[in-house]
């Protein structure tokens, strides 16, 4: 490792912006609905309304959240980063959850894109979920949003 690798990957674990497990969990459900570059309003809406819904949230304001969270996945702009940095603070008991509102919020139109595919399979990785349980959640998704 050389003078400058040691300086600045120091600085990157001290400047990670989500290593609290809600913002973790919210930052890579966002950081999923925003692969295509677009985010539509009553997306921004179905992300507020399904963080509230989670025990994990609870107490939390999640417009506030939404408000500190966004700009800083807009910042690092690259999604495998913004996984990468995220994942390992997402709950053990949550990380099949979060995989599934994710597949979920990829596959709301019936079509999941090679966009979405990609980011689904580095947040399935990052998330350390074996081949069969992404699977499994994929095919129960894909299911669900039929028709």
């Amino acid at each position: 490792m050389g003078l400058f690798d040691k300086v600045f990957s120091s600085n990157a674990v001290q400047t990670n912006p989500f290593t609290d497990p809600r913002e973790a969990f919210f930052a890579v459900l966002y950081a999923c609905m925003s692969v295509d570059g677009n985010v539509a309003d009553e997306e921004i809406n179905a992300l507020v309304v399904l963080t509230q819904q989670k025990a994990l949230f609870r107490g939390v304001n999640v417009v506030e959240m939404y408000r500190r969270i966004v700009p800083k996945v807009i910042a690092l702009g690259a999604r495998k980063e913004i996984i990468t940095l995220a994942a390992p603070h997402v709950p053990a008991d949550l990380r099949l959850t979060l995989f599934a509102n994710c597949v979920d919020f990829a596959a709301s139109d019936g079509v999941v894109g090679a966009a979405e595919q990609a980011i689904l399979e580095q947040i399935a990785q990052a998330l350390a979920l074996s081949e069969q349980e992404s699977q499994n959640i994929l095919e129960v998704i894909l299911i669900k949003n039929r028709g």
